[in-house]
């Protein structure tokens, strides 16, 4: 059975990486481009240096390897969305197949997502130190980690409380529970604000007395099209991989049935 979730784990994540790369190529790329344009001014206008040559043009960027980024992605995030799936089915009260994956879809954005990016939110090129990129990441990472694994004791704690507290309560103490640890993460993890003191004083120096400053629309926008991205992406897995397994365990049950009916007593 496990084998066959996966299978159809990942067509959902391949279809979701398809969508995925139209919301990336329609609301994201632009405001790359304007990213990569105000980087291109800045160097050119205030630091006198010419353009470094791109080793990969932009048009190949945004076309086959921006899709080639999106599929595997989706791809590998649908496999492990149905491995999870694959452990948790039955374990969350009495829920569908179609219902499990959407509870697993919006735990997955909210922990792995949403919630780490409202502490270290996207930036687009042009915005951040370069010497801090390893820093950013790592702290990005643990903070996904954190989230992750603050949801996995959440939900088991939450199926040693449906007795005492009930089903409404115990979600409630849960969540506020899970709100308090990432509280307690946000307040302890260093802070990252390199915008716009960063990009302005760090890596375009002199841009106060030039009057220049990033767009801060490109920034908020850019922002937009990656929890965009995200959440399409996200949301499709989940409803589409739901509806596909649920009809691969109900047609799993009705093979299932005859053989035990019919077999000696």
């Amino acid at each position: 059975m496990v084998r066959g979730l996966l299978i159809r784990g990942m067509i959902a994540g391949l279809v979701a990486g398809i969508l995925g790369f139209g919301v990336a190529k329609i609301i994201g790329e632009p405001q790359v481009d304007k990213a990569i344009a105000f980087e291109s001014y800045v160097e050119y206008h205030v630091h006198h240096q010419a353009p470094e040559t791109e080793v990969v043009s932009r048009t190949l960027q945004g076309s086959a390897g921006l899709g080639t980024g999106a599929l595997v992605y989706g791809v590998a995030l649908g496999g492990i969305f149905a491995l999870v799936f694959a452990f948790a089915y039955g374990r969350l009260g009495p829920l569908t197949a179609r219902g499990t994956a959407a509870v697993l879809g919006l735990l997955g954005l909210v922990s792995v997502y949403v919630v780490p990016v409202l502490k270290y939110p996207a930036n687009p090129p042009a915005i951040g130190d370069p010497d801090t990129i390893d820093r950013r990441t790592a702290l990005y990472l643990v903070m996904i980690v954190a989230s992750v694994v603050a949801v996995i004791i959440a939900t088991v704690v939450r199926r040693r409380l449906l007795h005492r507290f009930g089903e409404w309560n115990a979600t409630l103490l849960v969540a506020a529970g899970y709100a308090a640890a990432m509280i307690l993460c946000f307040v302890s993890l260093p802070g990252v604000n390199e915008v716009p003191q960063q990009a302005i004083h760090g890596v375009v120096s002199a841009v106060t007395d030039a009057h220049v400053t990033f767009p801060p629309t490109v920034l908020w926008r850019f922002r937009i099209a990656s929890l965009g991205i995200q959440a399409v992406m996200w949301s499709t897995i989940a409803l589409g991989f739901g509806v596909i397994a649920q009809r691969h365990l109900d047609a799993s049950s009705f093979i299932a049935e005859p053989s035990t009916s019919s077999a000696p007593r």
